[in-house]
C-alpha cells in the first residue's frame, strides 16, 4: 500500500500516545487514520460498505501498535477474539463484554456516551479502539435511539461491528 504522508505522519503520532497510555487521544487518532484512508472527514460516520475498503496493512499497523502498547489488552485482535466467542451467540454480548454498554433492561441494552468509556489501563479488554464505532451522523444516531450525538444512549446495531470483523477476517487475522 502506498501510504500518503498525512497517514504516515498520523501513524507516527499514534505510537507516543499509546506509549503514554493516552487511550482517549490514541482512539481518536485511530479514527482519524481510518477516515483519512477512506477519504472521509473525521466528522463523517463510517458506513458498512466503506469498512470493506480499509487497507489490511493499515489495520494491521494500527492493531500492532495497540496490542504492543497495551500488552494485548486493546486492539482489533483483542476485539476479534471476544467477538468470535461472544457475538457468535449475540452481538450485544460483545458490547457488554468490552464495556460499551450501560445497564440492561431485559433484552435491551443502551450504549454509553463515548466520554463515559473507561480511559484507564484497567478498562475491559477489547474496549479500544472504539471511537470509530461512535461516529454516527445525527440522523443515524436518532434512528438508533440516540440523541443525535453519536452512539450514546442508542441501541445495538451490529452491522458496522460485523463489517469490521469481516474485514479483519479477510485481512487474515487470527
Amino acid at each position: 500500500m502506498v501510504v500518503s504522508s498525512d497517514i504516515s505522519q498520523t501513524l507516527e503520532d499514534l505510537a507516543p500516545l499509546l506509549q503514554a497510555e493516552d487511550w482517549r487521544q490514541a482512539d481518536q487518532v485511530t479514527t482519524q487514520l481510518m477516515a483519512q484512508t477512506l477519504g472521509q472527514s473525521l466528522a463523517a460516520n463510517f458506513e458498512e460498505d466503506a469498512i470493506a475498503y480499509l487497507p489490511c496493512d493499515l489495520l494491521k499497523a494500527i492493531d500492532s501498535l495497540w496490542i504492543h502498547h497495551s500488552q494485548g489488552q486493546f486492539g482489533f485482535t483483542a476485539q476479534r477474539k471476544i467477538y468470535l466467542t461472544e457475538a457468535a451467540q449475540n452481538p450485544l454480548r460483545f458490547a457488554k463484554q468490552v464495556g460499551w454498554t450501560i445497564s440492561d433492561i431485559g433484552a435491551l441494552s443502551f450504549f454509553k456516551f463515548y466520554r463515559s468509556l473507561k480511559f484507564e489501563r484497567d478498562a475491559p479488554p477489547g474496549q479500544f479502539p472504539a471511537h470509530w464505532y461512535w461516529q454516527l451522523s445525527f440522523r443515524r444516531s436518532l434512528r438508533q435511539g440516540g440523541f443525535g450525538t453519536g452512539r450514546g444512549a442508542g441501541y445495538m446495531n451490529a452491522d458496522l461491528l460485523d463489517a469490521l470483523m469481516l474485514r479483519l477476517e479477510r485481512c487474515d487475522y487470527v
